[in-house]
């Protein structure tokens, strides 16, 4: 028996369409040749990898280039999605050898961080993928709708379709660059996973404009189509709202707080977002929240010489040792600081001040996991309060984690 991991060629994509089919389901509706040309047509075939045995597939994964903003800069982001094995071949390992070789595939390919949804995290976990970022779900009836601010302006708001990224794209891309977890969107983006709505039906965009003309704001939306409309209960989920100002966001809310013929209004947001102090009725606002984004540090070192500080003035050292068994070019002790607005790492010998798995430093390196929280809960060893607070100085954030995409 002989198994290959490789980087999948164009006439592997059927095979590999096939394995996400029986894994998910997702591409059936359409027919599996549909959705071979759907990803040839959004996908490049070497972004996907595949575990080979005696020369047929067994697993598939596809990694999509992107960049992630932090602290107002960007850094190389392999986006993972999906990772599926056959049911024939299920349980041989083979899905671990090809994260480990994707870890060494995005590393040649300078992408520094990956990221990836997933409903069991206990598997990834495995490989250093960690939970990282959280989402929320709030919902509320139109007829219970009302907030304690208003805005200063009301403006108007127009229409679009949802191909026309190339309006919304100025809108997200000012609020993406303050923010930490957003992505810069290629046009491969927004075409095949903002823009496509062959799987969200009934979606809409509104865009709101100041009293001037200028757009500050869009949400994205579906009113999923009902065939029997005055039996069934109509709900709105808003699957993306983007406010530039506070008279945006607030204008936008109240857009949604006027939907009355339908019996809910679902917003997914960050669990940072102030809408729960804004609602007038709190009690009658529904959260549900959720972790998120599951982060990986695949670069350790050329990460940190990427990574912006969140502070221009701040100076801080730390040696901390790593030990990461899927990324050994990771497994080291490691002198890290930060200066002069970046922060850097170097190879190091000697006690460590800190010792951590891989795991614990993704939430560590976009901010989602304090030092001292962690080494409260005996995620990582510290020499003492001192290198904990260099460290919480040293992975600072301008903002918390919460990442817009779903993926």
């Amino acid at each position: 028996m002989t198994v290959e991991i490789r980087t999948l060629t164009p006439d592997d994509l059927e095979a590999a369409e096939l394995i996400a089919a029986q894994a998910f389901g997702s591409p059936r509706r359409h027919g599996i040749q549909e959705s071979v040309e759907r990803v040839r047509q959004k996908f490049a075939a070497d972004w996907h990898l595949g575990v080979f045995e005696d020369g047929e597939m067994t697993s598939m994964m596809r990694t999509i280039p992107l960049d992630m903003y932090l602290n107002g800069g960007t850094l190389s982001f392999g986006a993972v999605s999906p990772v599926a094995n056959s049911p024939l071949h299920r349980r041989k390992g083979h899905s671990g050898l090809m994260l480990r070789a994707s870890l060494q595939q995005m590393r040649e390919r300078g992408q520094v961080l990956s990221g990836l949804y997933t409903p069991h995290p206990a598997f990834y976990r495995r490989y250093g993928w960690e939970i990282a970022s959280e989402s929320r779900l709030y919902s509320f009836k139109p007829k219970d709708f009302g907030l304690v601010v208003e805005p200063s302006q009301r403006g108007s708001f127009s229409f679009l379709k949802v191909g026309d990224w190339q309006s919304l794209e100025p809108i997200y891309q000012r609020e993406a660059r303050q923010g930490n977890g957003a992505f810069r969107r290629p046009e491969h983006w927004w075409r095949s996973y903002v823009a496509d709505t062959s799987w969200r039906p009934g979606t809409d965009v509104v865009q709101w404009q100041t009293d001037a003309g200028v757009a500050e704001g869009y949400a994205i939306y579906q009113q999923p189509p009902r065939p029997n409309l005055e039996y069934e209960l109509v709900s709105v989920l808003v699957r993306e709202l983007i406010a530039n100002s506070r008279d945006a966001y607030l204008n936008l809310l109240g857009y949604f707080g006027r939907h009355d013929i339908h019996y809910e209004v679902t917003i997914a947001g960050s669990p940072f977002d102030a809408l729960p102090v804004l609602f007038a009725d709190s009690e009658k606002l529904e959260i549900k929240q959720d972790w998120a984004v599951l982060l990986r540090i695949v670069d350790f070192e050329a990460a940190m010489r990427a990574r912006p500080a969140a502070r221009a003035d701040e100076s801080s050292e730390l040696t901390l040792r790593l030990i990461d068994e899927s990324a050994p070019w990771n497994d080291a002790t490691w002198r890290i600081g930060v200066a002069e607005g970046k922060t850097w790492a170097e190879r190091a010998t000697g006690a460590a001040e800190l010792t951590l798995s891989s795991n614990v430093l993704a939430p560590l390196f976009n901010g989602y996991l304090a030092p001292q929280t962690a080494w409260s809960a005996g995620l990582l060893e510290s020499t003492g309060d001192d290198a904990l607070d260099r460290a919480g100085r040293i992975f600072a954030v301008r903002r918390p984690p919460f990442f817009i995409d779903h993926f």
